[in-house]
């Protein structure tokens, strides 16, 4: 539910509906699912020699690499729809030409709530501090593992931890 008093592009940033696609985190996680079912492979037949073990592994090979290509195509047209998307939203709120926000995004790096204050800076000319701005909705815990793919937590904890993306699921808010 929308507050009255506050823009709805803000509460909809601030509730992470324009956050990063999750597929590109998921492109990792079939790469470590592929490294499990080669080693799994290697122990239950450990007499393969190699070019016998790579025949026997072509066609885990196979469904891995189209299943990532297809993973990456779907986040990289997720993503450039969620930009585009984004920038289209700010222009109509700000009255701002897309050209020049989407310069911004180009050169800025922080995290799309602090652009939308840095767009709001831009378009009022005066300069609204996000981390003094309140924060109307809290972000939504992100979790990429759907049910039936809860046999694959400890891969996903492993590659959380290696890549320290805790900071960016949001975990902590809703516990």
């Amino acid at each position: 539910m929308l507050y009255k008093g506050a823009s709805e592009l803000q509460q909809r940033i601030e509730f992470g509906e324009y956050e990063v696609d999750e597929l590109g985190r998921e492109y990792h996680l079939e790469e470590l699912i592929y490294e499990q079912k080669v080693a799994a492979l290697k122990k239950e037949k450990p007499w393969l020699k190699e070019e016998s073990f790579l025949e026997q592994i072509h066609p885990i090979r196979k469904q891995y690499r189209k299943r990532r290509e297809a993973i990456m195509g779907a986040h990289l047209k997720a993503e450039h729809k969620l930009l585009t998307n984004l920038r289209s939203k700010l222009a109509e709120e700000f009255k701002l030409d897309p050209e020049l926000i989407q310069n911004e995004m180009e050169e800025f790096g922080g995290t799309t709530r602090e652009f939308y204050f840095h767009i709001k800076s831009i378009a009022l000319g005066k300069t609204f501090d996000p981390d003094k701005q309140q924060r109307l909705i809290l972000e939504q815990p992100r979790h990429i593992l759907k049910p039936k793919e809860r046999k694959y937590v400890d891969l996903w904890m492993r590659l959380v931890k290696k890549n320290n993306w805790q900071p960016f699921l949001n975990w902590n808010n809703y516990q």
